[in-house]
């Protein structure tokens, strides 16, 4: 049987370099659910990630090109395999395929293999009209020459546009409820969202109706999950040294909140082997 391949989506700042670097990090270190499966090719981009974050500093903005190819061959307790298949893009691309409608030959072939997609949105940085314009009210008699205007596309709009492209690239349509790929989504960064008691998917709900929707009508139920994810647990800066990351292992720190909102988990690759349980 052919390993199942996932591929890794997100947008810029996303959280996509952190969760490497920390992913990494417990495979190495801190094995959960999934090991690594043999040697990889390269994971330098990954080692530099968590050379930092083991420093308690964040790491900067990863060029394109470091990540081209960065495959992390995985399997669970019982042998059974995954490749995980990082994106060779900076986030930016991502947003390219929505403006110019369009993917690469080498995306075009990874998309239409993958068995599963891993799905990064950061809630607390998508823009969403109703927000933007409540702003714009703060000030509008305040005698200021301009006042800033949203110059992106509402994330509602943006993430289902994204969405409907990446399925019409990977030729799947929307007639019938998807099962393939089996999706798991990341609500990145969940620290920033505060003490929360609703399960992730309701905060995907309410931040991002129509993006919950159209997941919601669009992916078989039992084929679909939403996870929350803090990779550092907290906010890190380029020199903020934090101790903790310095005296307990970053491979200690971070969590994930399981879908149905359960106490938070240090296992960062649980995501990951619900999409194997349902694929293999």
């Amino acid at each position: 049987m052919l390993t199942p391949e996932i591929v890794l989506l997100g947008g810029p700042n996303s959280g996509k370099t952190h969760y490497a670097g920390q992913l990494y990090g417990r495979l190495q270190r801190n094995p959960g659910a999934l090991s690594l499966r043999g040697a990889p090719a390269d994971l330098s981009a990954f080692q530099e990630v968590l050379r930092c974050i083991e420093n308690g500093n964040a790491a900067s903005h990863t060029p394109h090109s470091t990540w081209t190819e960065v495959c992390l061959p995985l399997q669970d307790k019982t042998g059974r395999a995954m490749d995980l298949n990082w994106p060779d893009y900076g986030g930016e691309q991502l947003t390219q395929v929505q403006a110019t409608r369009s993917v690469d030959f080498q995306w075009h072939e990874r998309l239409s293999k993958a068995n599963g997609w891993l799905l990064l949105i950061r809630l607390k940085a998508e823009v969403i009209f109703p927000v933007a314009l409540e702003k714009l009210t703060e000030h509008p008699h305040c005698g200021e020459q301009s006042v800033n205007r949203v110059s992106t596309w509402d994330a509602n709009a943006y993430w289902v546009e994204n969405l409907q492209i990446l399925l019409h690239v990977a030729g799947l349509g929307t007639v019938k409820p998807l099962k393939r790929p089996r999706l798991a989504v990341l609500l990145s960064c969940y620290d920033e969202l505060g003490e929360s008691i609703t399960q992730p998917a309701e905060e995907l709900a309410c931040k991002l109706p129509l993006v919950a929707s159209f997941i919601r009508n669009n992916w078989h139920k039992d084929e679909v999950s939403i996870w929350g994810l803090s990779s550092l647990g907290q906010e890190l800066t380029g020199n903020s040294g934090v101790d903790v990351f310095i005296d307990e292992g970053p491979e200690h720190q971070g969590w994930i909140v399981m879908p149905k909102g359960d106490e938070r988990n240090q296992d960062l690759s649980l995501p990951l082997k619900w999409l194997l349980d349902g694929i293999t």
